[in-house]
């Protein structure tokens, strides 16, 4: 009798004897028993010169490889202490190194509040709506809370009410920043004037480590956006609509206190607890339904408005319904 394997004409007992030539030929799996020898062998056994082996490695093999593990981990050790005493011994914490004359640690730039949303400088509110601009008012008091007076005690700071210029000592120590100088206008009982369309925005010089301002001199020209309110011990802050419409629209402005940041709170050396100075700017008589696009900048001497960059000055957008 024949049988058709695989387009193939086979008898039937060549079919027999090749299937059972297959399973005599499958691959058997090592035992449990077969496992544990050779890991005992891995573990110690003799090679065919009678060397006793560790590992698979002979003593002088196993001792090498062991030095070169440890030669490996004491370099690492020794690279990670060199990083370490880098980052924690010859660099001062407290003072930037990045301080070239083309490094934005050279002038100091502003900021202004309130600004809860970091994603937007458009501060927006409907006139005596507090819902529209109760996140505002929440936001300017709890930055002022910083400059309360059981903030600011300790021997750390100094009262430098009496200092008219500059300071020429004690620059370990920190002056008090009193925030009745912000005037009686832009307070939280009234609502820092959101309730009267009349908004307080807080500005604040950027810190910089060892900047010292420099003051203006009669011998030198006084930027004419400053000339009438210019004080010489003191960085003066003037705000303006950037464009033609936005000065016509931004009305009278109002400055407190009026002569600016004064230089006795200078220079920033990481004092501990200290307070960057404040001036609040009220807008009187803004457009009402424009957006006015505002420009704040700071003058001294020594400080270079850069509008790319925003180095000594601050952009915001304020809209009042």
């Amino acid at each position: 009798m024949a049988s058709s394997y695989r387009g193939t004409s086979l008898s039937a007992s060549t079919y027999f004897t090749d299937y059972t030539s297959t399973i005599g030929t499958a691959i058997e799996r090592p035992t449990l028993k077969t496992r544990m020898q050779d890991f005992k062998e891995f573990l110690a056994s003799t090679n065919d010169q009678g060397q006793f082996l560790i590992f698979g490695k002979n003593a002088l093999d196993l001792f090498l490889h062991i030095m070169y593990i440890l030669v490996m981990w004491v370099i690492l050790a020794l690279v990670l202490v060199g990083f370490m005493a880098v980052f924690y011994v010859v660099i001062d914490w407290n003072y930037p190194t990045l301080q070239g004359a083309d490094s934005i640690l050279q002038t100091p730039g502003l900021s202004f509040r309130p600004q809860p949303d970091s994603m937007s400088t458009v501060i927006r509110f409907v006139k005596g709506d507090t819902t529209t601009y109760a996140h505002y008012l929440d936001h300017t008091e709890a930055y002022l809370r910083y400059y309360e007076n059981e903030n600011q005690q300790g021997e750390n700071y100094i009262d430098c009410s009496s200092v008219r210029e500059r300071r020429k000592d004690n620059f370990d120590k920190v002056c008090r920043f009193d925030v009745t100088a912000l005037g009686a206008d832009c307070v939280k009982q009234q609502n820092f004037g959101f309730d009267d369309g009349q908004p307080c925005i807080l500005l604040k010089l950027n810190k910089i480590f060892n900047w010292m301002p420099e003051e203006y001199t009669r011998n030198d020209t006084i930027p004419s956006e400053i000339r009438d309110s210019w004080s010489q011990w003191s960085i003066t802050v003037n705000c303006e609509g950037e464009n033609a419409a936005d000065k016509e629209n931004i009305g009278q402005l109002f400055y407190f206190p009026a002569e600016g940041f004064h230089f006795k709170y200078f220079p920033y050396l990481n004092q501990q607890g200290y307070r960057s100075p404040l001036v609040f700017v009220r807008f009187d008589e803004p457009r009402p339904g424009t957006l006015i696009m505002v420009s704040c900048k700071a003058y001294a001497k020594n400080i270079v408005h850069n509008t790319i960059a925003l180095a000594g000055q601050v952009h915001f957008e304020l809209l009042v319904d």
